[in-house]
């Protein structure tokens, strides 16, 4: 199968379930505190993703540690952010992620884009800053705004850790992140919990955990093993328009004129992103990425 093709079978189940995952996680908030549902959540998902690999052994190394931090402060910022934010709202400022991961791939894994990739990028991101000046002009939550900001930068550094390890073992590496942040998240039980385990609850917990935890995580980091981080992220802009569907379909409240600019935007930086002249290519095993210009 070529590359092209497992990209797209990777990535239209991974929109799909992303995009879903901000409404389940912000219903979820009604019954919990934020950061209690962010450690059950990744306690979950970690042993599910163990038992996939059929190996509970955790992967410690030094970068392994710190992209299970990164993953921490990425999910508690989110959930923090999205008690201020509606959950269409929370999926575009998170999508600001691109704006750190391609720079951050550049300095830490001396990782090129092509020109179109990084085109791409720059108009998909106009299209988030349109939306989120859409945001402002209701009364957005400045708070929930910079908490999903700091999201996406974490989020960043993390799938640009994720790169930097694809030679480790896939399952078990986002076993052991998911591992490491849910311990991360245990100090703070005493000091917030808070829990309602109303029906509602556990079908939000087990969505976040299951399907939009352990799942979304393999999808998203087996994209970051195919291709550049510039052209990944870029895909991704994909989940916040979709997000922004799904709540006007859900509340029935219509996106204002310049939001759905915002979005047509977005979906205009994707397609110029995934144009071909100047792919960048990366062998697995490669210490820098090969870059041919106007590749067929």
């Amino acid at each position: 199968m070529s590359t092209k093709r497992s990209m797209v079978t990777y990535a239209l189940p991974y929109v799909l379930v992303a995009s879903l995952q901000y409404q389940f996680a912000k219903d979820g908030l009604q019954y919990v505190n934020p950061l209690v549902f962010m450690g059950i959540r990744y306690l979950i998902a970690s042993t599910i993703c163990f038992a996939i690999a059929k190996n509970f052994r955790p992967i410690l190394n030094r970068d392994t540690l710190l992209l299970g931090g990164f993953a921490f402060l990425s999910s508690a910022f989110w959930a923090l952010g999205l008690q201020y934010v509606s959950a269409g709202q929370s999926a575009v400022l998170s999508y600001t992620m691109p704006l750190f991961a391609i720079p951050l791939a550049v300095l830490l894994l001396r990782e090129g884009t092509s020109r179109f990739g990084a085109f791409g990028a720059l108009i998909g991101f106009a299209g988030v800053a349109t939306y989120g000046l859409a945001l402002s002009d209701v009364g957005g939550s400045t708070t929930g705004i910079v908490f999903s900001v700091i999201n996406a930068f974490f989020w960043g550094l993390y799938t640009v850790y994720y790169r930097k390890l694809r030679n480790q073992d896939p399952v078990r590496t986002v076993a052991t992140q998911f591992f490491i942040g849910g311990l991360l998240f245990l100090p703070f039980f005493p000091f917030v919990f808070y829990l309602n385990p109303t029906p509602g609850f556990f079908i939000d917990l087990g969505y976040v955990s299951v399907i939009g935890g352990a799942i979304t995580l393999l999808l998203w980091n087996a994209m970051a093993r195919m291709e550049s981080i510039g052209s990944v992220t870029t895909l991704a802009f994909a989940v916040p328009a979709t997000s922004v569907v799904i709540q006007a379909i859900v509340t029935g409240e219509l996106p204002t004129p310049v939001e759905i600019l915002g979005v047509a935007i977005m979906f205009a930086g994707i397609y110029i992103s995934r144009l071909r002249s100047g792919k960048v290519l990366v062998a697995p095993d490669a210490a820098e990425p090969v870059v041919l210009e106007d590749a067929p």
